[in-house]
């Protein structure tokens, strides 16, 4: 049982050849991470280096003025794209700018993650965002003109000596929406609108000012103080929240929980608000373009049947007994007689919850990754150095929290973490370097104008990764105790990643059901929404408190454009391209890094079909699934409950 089960992680360490970390991090200095330090207080090698972008502020602001002007460039060759020269010229000329105002975009996005209610950096995002707005509006006329060459025109301007060849799958993917164009009039209002739908750039990029006033609410609310194990005052902060709800101490993590939701309550109808106009927005954009759903339109975009989202929530929904049967075995671990939403973090195991310095995750994320080549990594270990400038590691109070991957052609992807110490901190540390890698391997391999993988593809390799860690952990664990609190970790993977996004994204679908139908959104109707799902998710012996409805409030993916369900197939995938790459060995593993190098070059499923997955079947869904109802059982016997 639980109760006899006390692990001592530093076995696990230990068999993981840790003692050469200490060297490797000899250089780095001793930090100890505190979710409400001040940034000054962060010891700047653990920053992240923004020089390689723009050396100053002053700088960036000197490019981004030449930047507007040179946008005016675009009118040159307006009305001239039927000549095969002028089409290549004018996209060369585009995606320059398109890659510098990236530049652009990204310094100033990086520099406020980092200190978000700083006003000189909210400004200057802001300058960001505006800057691209005025290129996609320069731009305009380079779809339509270019859409207006039927196959035959297109045909000879490819097979001209210096016609637009090397723009080919740009403009036969631009093709593939012929019919979504509108007149040029309609255009122009759309781009004011800020329409999204023929945006090349990642769209979680893209904030709308309705998720910028989402943001802004989050950054000023005063979140309440809370008492940690030893009944000190803590100040709760989106950073630490997490923390909270590992808590072996259930009247910590209980008191962490509703008072976080209690204040989000206060708030309720400012989040329905914000997300129900987001929501308005996507399905606004999708109908002015002739799309039945908001759904169909953000798919579309990406090259991708509604049948891949569906396939998922059916493949999803069909098996959720083994997730009733992992919450049943969940609550009987913890000795609890009902099971809470404060009761889905804490370790079912007392090893899972051990500390892993960020020193040790330097040796154990290389060797975890071995089976994907040397290569990869060299690669992963340049970028897991601090002094290199990828990463920006440890929390602080005005730091938005969770992690995040951002790519910047030319240069090193950069990794945000908000790292504390946990086995689910590296987890996130090797999700995380997965979509990093994935960004230097596409921008290695292709020229910008097909670098940027679609959000479909985004989630593989970071989960493909996660798939990797965990089954070098297992296989280094001493006994079984310690294979158990390794299980642990798997499994909650699957629920947190399969499942739970699972969730959000029919929860999103629902949302943005309601607009498509008329259907007043309201805090109350999203509240009735997100328990129903929860509980059908989590089954009847799971529990629901009096705010567990308003969870979706404070999510940002929400605000992504139908993102989320990409962290389930990425998840199922990951498995199942891991299992490849250690039963198949190095063939497995160059059609996986075939498909990384691959940008967007070609369709996303062919792409997916050269790492050996096909998501129009539910197979990789039901095998991953299949994983984890067996794990369920293992897990079970490992702690000696019946279930």
């Amino acid at each position: 049982m639980l109760s006899m089960i006390r692990v001592r992680f530093a076995v696990v360490l230990v068999a993981c050849g840790l003692l050469a970390a200490a060297a490797t991090a000899a250089d780095l200095p001793v930090y100890a991470q505190d979710a409400n330090a001040t940034r000054a207080q962060v010891p700047d090698v653990y920053k992240w280096d923004l020089t390689p972008l723009f050396p100053t502020a002053a700088a960036w602001e000197t490019a981004r003025a030449g930047l507007q002007r040179e946008i005016g460039g675009l009118a040159a060759f307006r009305g001239r794209l039927s000549d095969p020269r002028a089409l290549r010229d004018c996209l060369a000329l585009y995606f320059s700018l398109h890659d510098r105002v990236s530049h652009v975009q990204q310094y100033a996005n990086l520099a406020l993650d980092t200190a978000l209610t700083d006003e000189t950096a909210q400004a200057r995002s802001q300058r960001g965002l505006a800057l691209l707005d005025e290129l996609t509006a320069a731009s305009g006329f380079i779809r339509a003109e270019a859409l207006a060459l039927d196959a035959a025109a297109l045909k000879k301007a490819y097979a001209a000596k210096d016609g637009p060849a090397a723009y080919r799958s740009y403009l036969d993917n631009l093709g593939r929406r012929r019919d979504r164009v509108l007149d040029p009039q309609a255009e122009r209002v759309l781009q004011l609108a800020g329409d999204n739908l023929w945006a090349e750039i990642d769209l979680n990029e893209i904030t709308s000012s309705v998720e910028e006033s989402f943001q802004a609410l989050l950054s000023d609310i005063a979140w309440p103080v809370v008492h940690d194990a030893e009944g000190k005052e803590v100040q709760l902060t989106l950073s630490n929240y997490s923390r909270f709800r590992l808590s072996p101490d259930r009247a910590v993590r209980a008191e962490a929980v509703g008072a976080f939701l209690a204040t989000l309550r206060q708030f309720q109808h400012v989040f329905a608000a914000t997300l129900g106009g987001q929501c308005e927005l996507d399905v606004m954009y999708a109908r002015a373009r002739g799309y039945d759903t908001a759904l169909e339109a953000y798919l579309d975009k990406d090259g991708l049947p509604v049948a891949v989202h569906d396939n998922l929530i059916a493949a999803v929904n069909a098996n959720l007994a083994p997730l009733h049967r992992y919450m049943e075995l969940r609550r009987k671990a913890l000795g609890l007689e009902d099971l809470r939403l404060h009761d889905l973090y804490v370790p079912m195991v007392a090893a899972a919850g051990k500390e892993v310095p960020f020193a040790d995750a330097l040796t154990i994320l290389p060797r975890a990754l071995a089976p994907l080549g040397a290569r990869y990594v060299a690669d992963l270990e340049t970028g897991l150095d601090p002094r290199h400038g990828w990463l920006d590691l440890y929390p602080s109070d005005d730091k938005e929290s969770g992690a995040f991957s951002a790519s910047v052609y030319g240069r090193h992807p950069y990794v945000k973490m908000n790292y504390q110490d946990g086995l689910d901190d590296l987890s996130t540390l090797a999700h995380e370097y997965g979509h990093a890698l994935h960004s230097s391997l596409s921008m290695a391999h292709q020229p910008y104008h097909s670098s940027r993988y679609v959000p479909f593809l985004a989630e593989i390799a970071s989960t493909c990764n996660e798939a990797l860690l965990t089954d070098y952990l297992a296989a280094h664990a001493a006994d079984p105790q310690e294979r158990a609190a390794l299980l642990v970790e798997e499994l909650e993977g699957i629920r947190t990643t399969i499942y739970r996004q699972t969730l959000f994204s029919e929860f999103e679908r629902r949302v943005h059901g309601f607009v498509e139908s008329g259907t007043p959104v309201t805090a109350s109707l999203m509240d009735e929404t997100y328990r129903d799902l929860v509980q059908r998710y989590y089954g009847p012996g799971y529990t629901l408190g009096a705010d567990d409805g308003l969870e979706w409030a404070y999510i940002p993916h929400f605000y992504y454009k139908y993102y989320v369900y990409s962290y389930a197939t990425g998840l199922s995938c990951g498995i199942a391209i891991a299992e490849k790459v250690k039963t198949e060995g190095q063939p497995a593993v160059d059609g996986y890094l075939s498909m990384l190098q691959g940008g967007c070059s070609e369709p996303p499923l062919d792409l997916l079909k050269k790492a050996g997955v096909d998501l129009t079947r539910p197979d990789a869904i039901e095998a991953a699934l299949g994983k984890f109802d067996r794990g369920v059982t293992e897990l079970a016997k490992l702690l000696g409950i019946e279930l």
